[in-house]
């Protein structure tokens, strides 16, 4: 199961992924939706990709030898950087830089410290890497006076779908429906969403995704899925899910709502 919280005042994420090799690719997409959203130039957004695939991979390999276990990724920007921070909570750092050994993951370390502005690494309870790299360029506004982080959450959703398609093996037409199905469902409950925090859930199930959304305001979720319609065709949601809900919850004291997508590898009957 991955747990994403996206930031709507300014843009920064906030990712809780499982400890194994199939979640570095997600948070590389996480970053790649925070870069494009604050205008990070390619290169400068590659070496960040970079340094944090081998952060987040000292994790995977050094953290809990008894398998298990979250990697909590933290990614922010300012006019100028990007801030990345990998945290553990297992048994602490793997091999130090540049110490020869059974793993190679000691020498990432390095090149992380050749990539990084500021670098630091600590922890109590496991391990925590983190990064300060430059952008390569200032922040860009946000379009039509868009809250900042509804653009990197649009993307997120999008990205993570795609990859998590992938690692079911997913066929290619069935993909494109499941991002179809992302790319309505994130664009009309977003703007319903209750406080300043999106809360994404992506879980990899037996037969296909589960997407859940939110918090959203009363009947936000029905009216998200309600949006999709297409004369002729209907709600495109409900045609191309293999299940919705709507689940309520309070939230500091405030009734929200969170809507849930199902879609199978397979093609609804």
């Amino acid at each position: 199961m991955i747990e994403i919280e996206i930031g709507i005042v300014e843009p920064a994420v906030l990712a809780r992924v499982p400890a194994v090799e199939d979640s570095l690719p997600v948070v590389r997409q996480v970053l790649r939706a925070l870069g494009d959203t604050v205008g990070a130039e390619r290169e400068a957004l590659e070496d960040a990709e970079l340094a944090l695939t081998e952060a987040c991979a000292n994790a995977v390999e050094h953290a809990y030898p008894e398998g298990g276990g979250i990697v909590e990724v933290t990614l922010g920007a300012t006019e100028t950087d990007m801030l990345l921070s990998v945290r553990d909570f297992g048994r602490g750092m793997g091999p130090p830089a540049g110490r020869r050994g059974s793993s190679t993951r000691g020498y990432g370390l390095v090149m992380i410290e050749g990539i990084a502005r500021e670098l630091r690494i600590g922890g109590d309870a496991g391990t925590e890497i983190a990064m300060t790299i430059g952008m390569g360029g200032p922040m860009v506004a946000t379009v039509d006076g868009a809250a900042p982080g509804l653009q990197p959450a649009e993307r997120v959703v999008r990205r993570v779908v795609a990859v998590l398609a992938a690692q079911v093996d997913m066929p290619v037409d069935r993909t494109l429906e499941a991002l179809l199905v992302a790319e309505m469902v994130g664009r009309s409950a977003l703007r319903r969403l209750v406080g300043d925090r999106v809360r994404l859930r992506v879980s990899r199930e037996p037969t296909g995704l589960e997407l859940r959304l939110g918090p959203l305001e009363e009947r936000g979720a029905q009216a998200a899925v309600q949006e999709s319609e297409v004369p002729g065709i209907g709600a495109v949601v409900e045609r191309l899910a293999d299940g919705i809900e709507v689940q309520r919850e309070t939230l500091d004291g405030v009734d929200v709502e969170y809507l849930v997508v199902r879609v199978n590898a397979r093609s609804p009957a």
